[in-house]
């Protein structure tokens, strides 16, 4: 399928690198992925051949005339801000495009209202909200109804990355950075905006009183640079806090560190700086909002806050205790390998888009590109049973409906269900696809090899 994914923003951050990740997911999976963003954003640089369109919020007509011109109306649009949504609007609802819809929502900050979004909203295939929490705060009307467009997809981290960072020189990076042996060091990877709160991580990071006293990695740019530098200068520990900018690659930081922060003071859906950090073996200081504690265990695989006290505490128990820090490590490593893998969320979202050009009756296309998996089949006197051993799935269907799926299995063409005449074609397409006699071949392992 041919799949449009739009990013807003000048800005990078960990949403921008997971809205790229959960793109080249698909396209390892063999779709025709076109990624649209803004021109003068990080985005552009991050993907091969992209559609370098205006800034969304200030020039949505000229945007959407590069859409039109560069892409047309592909299978899926996948828009995930709010300023490239509403120009996804304006070619689906002006222009027809015949496009199935995907609402991603990153944002911490509650849903826009108006007429615009409850448009997007209704026409909307699938809404993907990134953390359960933000299902319940911003889609609470769908979670009350159980909207079956409703999918919390959670975002993942890419395979392989706890060994590359085991393979980096960990003393060199140490002694490059100034961190002395034995010395705890806490990385922070956070835009430098006032929503992450650097500053009342400075100041709390003051007060700890531990020898030897800790270092603070922050690696991030952002408009408050100059005034957290002159905050870590009157506070004394501006020798101890190492501005690193921005950084496109965080392994050799997170090699470098013993324990990773955040201090954000708005509720976020999942950080995937903070699952990176927990990948790495890192444990990890958070706030005890958002969807954070959906991932971070008090106690096992990181230490939670309320306040700033909070903050303080944390952060001096685990710079005063390497034996603590070795423990919630391994629990943080754990935690993300054993539920927030990329490669497993990017397979689920291919299962619902297929699923979705089937709701939409787009099964000829969506049928030329799958194949059977193993099925048995048996036959009744006036039914028949498929079987799908992986899945442990089984179905009963009439006698003529298991004549004809047992017809395309022998040849195995799925296509030709296509030839069905007892069965909508479409329900029994989503009934094979669900169950998982109908499957993608090969799309798992291609995604753990691109990831």
């Amino acid at each position: 399928m041919r799949v449009l994914v739009t990013v807003s923003d000048q800005a990078w951050g960990g949403k921008h690198r997971y809205t790229l990740d959960v793109a080249a997911g698909l396209r390892a999976a063999g779709h025709d992925v076109v990624l649209a963003a803004e021109r003068g954003g990080r985005a552009l640089d991050a993907w091969p051949e992209p559609v370098a369109a205006p800034v969304f919020r200030d020039h949505p007509e000229e945007a959407a005339a590069v859409l039109r011109e560069r892409v047309g109306a592909p299978d899926v649009v996948c828009a995930t801000g709010r300023h490239d949504a509403a120009v996804v609007r304006g070619l689906l609802r002006e222009d027809g495009w015949p496009s199935a819809l995907v609402l991603f929502r990153h944002s911490a900050f509650p849903l826009e209202q108006g007429e615009g979004t409850r448009w997007l909203l209704d026409r909307a295939g699938l809404v993907v909200a990134t953390s359960w929490e933000q299902a319940r705060t911003q889609f609470g009307d769908l979670v009350a109804a159980r909207d079956p467009r409703l999918l919390v997809l959670l975002s993942g981290v890419r395979a392989g990355l706890a060994d590359a960072v085991a393979a980096l020189d960990r003393d060199r990076l140490r002694a490059d950075l100034g961190i002395a042996p034995g010395q705890c060091a806490f990385a922070v990877l956070a835009r430098l905006s006032w929503e992450k709160g650097i500053d009342r991580l400075l100041r709390a990071f003051a007060l700890v009183a531990v020898d030897p006293a800790p270092v603070l990695l922050l690696v991030g740019e952002g408009e408050q640079r100059a005034e957290l530098e002159a905050l870590a200068a009157s506070a004394g520990i501006a020798d101890r806090v190492r501005f690193l900018g921005h950084h496109d690659d965080v392994l050799p930081v997170l090699a470098a560190a013993d324990a990773a922060v955040l201090a954000s003071t708005v509720p976020e859906t999942g950080p995937l700086a903070l699952k990176e950090s927990m990948a790495a073996g890192l444990p990890v200081v958070a706030p005890a909002i958002g969807g954070i504690p959906e991932f971070v265990t008090d106690s096992c695989s990181g230490l939670l806050f309320a306040d700033d006290d909070g903050l303080r505490d944390a952060l001096t128990r685990l710079a005063s205790s390497e034996r603590l820090r070795e423990l919630l490590g391994r629990g943080a490593r754990a935690a993300i390998e054993e539920g927030h893998r990329l490669d497993r969320r990017v397979e689920h979202l291919l299962w619902r888009l297929d699923l979705l050009l089937a709701e939409r009756g787009d099964v000829d296309r969506l049928l030329g590109e799958l194949s059977w998996d193993e099925v048995r089949l048996r036959r009744e006197a006036d039914t028949g049973f498929v079987f799908v051993p992986r899945t442990s799935y089984l179905a009963e269907l009439d006698a003529a409906t298991h004549a004809d799926v047992a017809q395309a299995v022998r040849a195995g063409d799925p296509a030709l269900l296509l030839g069905t005449g007892s069965h909508p074609r479409r329900a029994l397409v989503d009934q094979l696809y669900r169950m998982g006699a109908l499957r993608r071949a090969d799309t798992a392992a291609a995604l753990v090899a691109t990831a």
